[in-house]
Formats: structure tokens, sequence, C-alpha cells
């Protein structure tokens, strides 16, 4: 495999994503508390948009936007000035919806920073794929940047809705809901997800190899859009939808089939990678293998209706996406690339107590969502989702200070 130094700079932009997720950790543990013990003031609604929103900016996008950058992009490219400026843009504007969601929900100044992020993206989107096309990379890697960043400009359409929505005191809650998913899919399985998979495959070689990503890297990309439908079956649609959600599960069936392929082609490069970066890639891999399997069976009425109305469930498969997957590959990632020189002990516990966290939470979760089966008392449920919480924060808190020790030790 391929592997990159990591850079100053690349340095300081990861540190700040990762104590950014530590404070994503902190809100979950705060919502998870006020579920147990209702908090003086916190209204529960807002302090949610704050988690996600932040969890979405502050970390991953932060996070994805450094990596695609310094990683993919050679240093006459990577070096302008206008990419530690945008990234300041997407932390200030991230930070900006994480104060004022708690106190406003979606009011004023929260949809002023919203906004600014969206325009912060859209430039960093329009800047990067025109240097990422000079550049030459490998065509599998550029589609999948591409795509990843046309689906996060695409996102926008739902949040711009919902305000639309709202402006115009319209309750309709099918359009609602839609707006949403539309907005939750676009951002999973077209921003997250193409953009790990151009990191994965940028550090993938030999070059006898490429079709086979490349193969891959189109019917992902493909299957974007179809699959999106998907998420409309829950409320009965018309004929063309119900169409084109069969188009976008046949397609998501070859990615399986794709991804299997390529599985097997790198099984020998990932050896020569660390024990536990390897055992954490692994993990973040078969992540992605079930939460495609899982979005390709909602096809079935039976389960695609009880899934869109399911809670505990439909927050299973977020955090599996974005926790399992996403998160964990970055760890991997990290650690590939030496990231944490000096703290590598700490961190690598931190990522494994964050692992049995996850693993306890998404257990609980899928539990939760099954009551005709599990039937514990829902105190059980609140406590051990509190726990798990508390150690996704305490797996977080390892990592951001092994991040953030070394500047300190450089000071």
């Amino acid at each position: 495999m391929k592997r990159a130094n990591t850079g100053e700079v690349e340095r300081r932009w990861i540190a700040v994503a990762l104590v950014n997720l530590m404070i994503v950790a902190l809100l979950g543990v705060l919502l998870r508390t006020n579920a147990l013990f209702p908090l003086p003031g916190m209204h529960f609604g807002n302090w949610l948009f704050a988690h996600t929103h932040f969890a979405f900016g502050g970390w991953l996008t932060l996070c994805l936007f450094t990596l695609l950058t310094y990683r993919l992009l050679p240093p006459a490219y990577s070096g302008k000035r206008i990419y530690p400026r945008l990234l300041a843009g997407v932390l200030i504007t991230s930070v900006g919806m994480l104060i004022s969601f708690p106190f406003q929900g979606y009011a004023l100044f929260s949809i002023i920073f919203s906004t600014l992020f969206i325009i912060c993206c859209w430039v960093f989107e329009v800047i990067f794929i025109r240097d990422l096309l000079k550049a030459g990379t490998e065509r599998s890697v550029t589609l999948l940047a591409v795509g990843s960043l046309v689906s996060l400009a695409l996102s926008a359409a739902g949040p711009f809705y919902l305000a639309y929505m709202m402006a115009h005191h319209q309750r309709d809650t099918v359009l609602y809901h839609d707006a949403v998913y539309t907005y939750l899919h676009l951002q999973y399985n077209g921003f997250f997800t193409l953009a790990v998979f151009a990191l994965f495959c940028h550090h993938l070689g030999p070059a006898t190899a490429e079709k086979i990503r490349y193969r891959f890297a189109v019917v992902l990309c493909a299957a974007v859009l179809p699959a999106m439908f998907l998420s409309y079956l829950w409320h009965q649609p018309p004929v063309g939808i119900r169409i084109a959600a069969g188009v976008g599960s046949a397609l998501l069936l070859i990615v399986l089939a794709r991804f299997a392929e390529l599985a097997r082609s790198v099984k020998g490069e990932l050896y020569s990678v660390n024990p536990l970066a390897r055992r954490i890639g692994a993990l973040a891999l078969i992540a992605f293998a079930l939460k495609t399997f899982a979005q390709l069976l909602t096809i079935f009425p039976a389960i695609g209706d009880a899934v869109c109305t399911n809670r505990p469930v439909i927050i299973m498969y977020l955090h599996l996406v974005m926790l399992g997957f996403v998160t964990l590959y970055i760890f991997a990632q990290l650690l590939y690339a030496g990231y944490f020189t000096t703290m590598k002990v700490l961190a690598g516990l931190g990522m494994i107590l964050f692992i049995i966290a996850l693993v306890f939470n998404e257990v609980l979760l899928f539990m939760q969502g099954m009551p005709g089966i599990f039937k514990l008392p829902q105190e059980v449920y609140l406590w051990g989702l509190w726990l798990s919480a508390a150690g996704l924060l305490a797996g977080t808190g390892m990592v951001a200070l092994a991040a953030t020790r070394y500047f300190f030790k450089r000071a």
C-alpha cells in the first residue's frame, strides 16, 4: 500500500477535528443523561440539532476535507493558502451552529451559520475538484472524490427545503421526512461513503488492480441517486419512484459483488499494515458491507415500512455508518499514516474503548427496536445507552488527548 507521512498543516486540522469528535460525544452523553434525568432548561430537540450538525460539520466534513486535500492533492495544489482558509470557514460555521442551535433551534443565527457552512462547502468543492482534475490522480480516486463532493452539494437541497417549509408554516409530515431522508442519504451514502473509498483507493496498489477499483467506483457512484428512492418507500409512493428504488436496490447488490472483488484484490496488501490499523480498517469495511446490505433490504415492504418508523433502528443505522464505518476508517487511516507518533498506546486504547462502546450501543439499539423479541424494561435500555455514550466519550477523549499532546510536547 502507498503511504504518505502526515504534514504539519494536516496534523493540526486533524487534531482540531478529533477534539470536535470528543465534543460530539460529550453532547451525546448530555442527550442520554437528559433521557434519564431531564436537565433544567435543556430543550432536547435543539440540543439534538446541535449534536448532529456539529457531528456532520465539525467532525466529519472538517476531517474528510482535510484528508482529501492533503492526501489526494500533490503539494503544489494542497499548499495553496485557500485551503486552510476554507477549513477555517468550515470550523467557524460549525462552531456557530454548535452554539446557536441549543438556544434557538432553527432560527435566525442557526440558519445564518448553516447557510454560511453550505457556502464554504460549495467553494471548497469547486476549488478542490478543479485542482484534482489537474493533478492527474487515478481515475477511480477522481471519480469517487468528485462524486462525494457532488453528493455533498446536492444534499443542501434538504435543509433549504426544510427552511422553506418552516418559513411558510407548512406541516406536511411526508415532505418533511422525505427532505430529511434525502439529506441523510446524500450525506451518509454519498459524501461520507464515496470520500472514504476515495481515500482507501488512493493508498492501494498495484496498478494491475486499477480496473477492479474503477469497476467498484463506477457502480458505487451510480448507485447513489437511484438508492435514494428507497428512502421514499415508507409512504406508498407512485410507481415511478418504486421502479427507481428497484434499480437502486439492484445496483446495491452489484456494489456488494464489486466490493467483495475489491476486498479479495487488496487482501495481500493489508498484511503489510500494522495489526491495529488493519483490524480497525477491517471492522470499518465490515460495517460498510452491513450498512449496504441493510439498505438493500428496505426494498421489501415488510422491512422498509417497519424500519422507517422505528426510531431506535434508524439511530442504529446512522451510528453504524457514521461511527462504525466512517470514523473507524479514519482511525485506521491515521494509524496507518503514522499520525500518532508520540502517544500510540493512548490512541490505540482509546480506539479499542470506542469500538467496545460502539458495539454495545448498536446491540442495545437493535434490541430496543425489537420489543416483540426482547422484552426488557425501558430503564435497562436508557442506562445501557448512557453507559455506551460515556464509553464513546472516554474513547474519543483519549484519542483527542493523544492527538493534541503532540503539539504540547513540541512547544
